[in-house]
């Protein structure tokens, strides 16, 4: 079965990525399709001599498309395929009897994305799937946080990457769910730091988050974390440190694809797997010294430590 064109949240991803110095074979299995794709994708806006820019590739999609343009489900195909779903039947299953009863046909692959868009709206479309047939691709939005501030309310200034002090934060997290390893970063230099948490909960991460920035109190402004429960005390956060907190919008993990990049440089000393009980704190504040201290292409070949430096010098 082919799948659909790469969306616009695709493209900022493989932006964010590209920005990041991941490879196309790193960029396709994250977005979940073919190198053969992320290839096309970048050669369609690089043969040009520009960089890739998500904006730019959407735009030249779309207008590929229009000289072929695709036919959308009529409500009252939708409406059928509502009414199969709530009656337990599978996408595979109505996407096949469809075209059995010469129906509007509509792929099992469409209706997937239709189930996860109504999961993102707070729908219990997917809970009429069998168990184990339907995973949301991020788990992040598990319950509500109380008083978040999305991050469209952030200043602009946050994207533009000029200060330091805007900082994004997230966890790493061990074999089998346990365990798990803080990670903050800072948007501009990409100084990080990293410290090792016995768990996961609300408390422990508003400790260590507080811990870990407190004494840089006074040269912070923002902060900006998924939307995991881990993360609910973000007003005690925001309080203790003095500054502002931001949530990524659910399931856009190019909003912080900072905190994403440096968790896959810790990745490279801590693999997927590891039992965090093995790991002691000295290793993990030593994978922060050597990322702190190894050369990144996005900030013309300076260190983290040396463009905190630099950017500090020029104040």
């Amino acid at each position: 079965m082919k799948k659909k064109n790469l969306t616009f949240e695709h493209r900022k991803i493989i932006q964010t990525m590209v920005e990041n110095g991941h490879k196309p074979a790193e960029i396709a299995k994250y977005v979940g399709y073919s190198v053969s794709t992320i290839y096309r994708e970048l050669k369609k806006v690089l043969e040009e001599g520009d960089s890739y820019h998500a904006a730019k590739a959407h735009s030249i999609t779309t207008v590929n498309m229009m000289r072929h343009p695709l036919q959308s489900p009529s409500d009252d195909t939708i409406n059928l395929v509502e009414q199969k779903l709530k009656e337990d039947w599978s996408p595979e299953q109505i996407s096949n009897w469809l075209k059995k009863n010469n129906l509007p046909s509509i792929s099992h692959t469409w209706i997937y994305q239709y189930i996860e868009e109504d999961y993102l709206q707070f729908g219990t479309l997917y809970k009429h799937l069998r168990h184990g047939t339907y995973k949301p691709r991020n788990q992040e939005y598990q319950g509500k946080i109380p008083n978040r501030t999305s991050i469209e309310e952030r200043p602009d200034i946050v994207d533009e990457r000029t200060r330091l002090g805007d900082y994004e934060v997230d966890l790493i997290v061990g074999k089998k769910n346990k365990g798990a390893i803080l990670s903050i970063v800072d948007r501009t230099s990409r100084l990080c730091k990293l410290k090792k948490l016995g768990g996961k909960t609300a408390k422990e991460v508003e400790e260590a988050i507080i811990e870990a920035l407190l004494p840089y109190q006074s040269e912070i402004y923002t902060l900006t974390s998924d939307n995991g429960n881990e993360f609910s005390n973000h007003e005690r956060i925001a309080e203790r440190l003095g500054i502002k907190y931001y949530f990524a919008r659910p399931y856009a993990s190019y909003e912080r694809g900072s905190v994403e990049n440096l968790n896959g440089l810790v990745r490279q000393y801590i693999p997927k797997g590891t039992d965090f009980n093995t790991v002691e704190e000295y290793t993990v504040k030593w994978v922060e010294n050597r990322l702190n201290n190894r050369p990144r292409k996005n900030l013309g070949y300076f260190t983290p430590i040396e463009f905190t430096a630099k950017i500090n010098e020029a104040a």
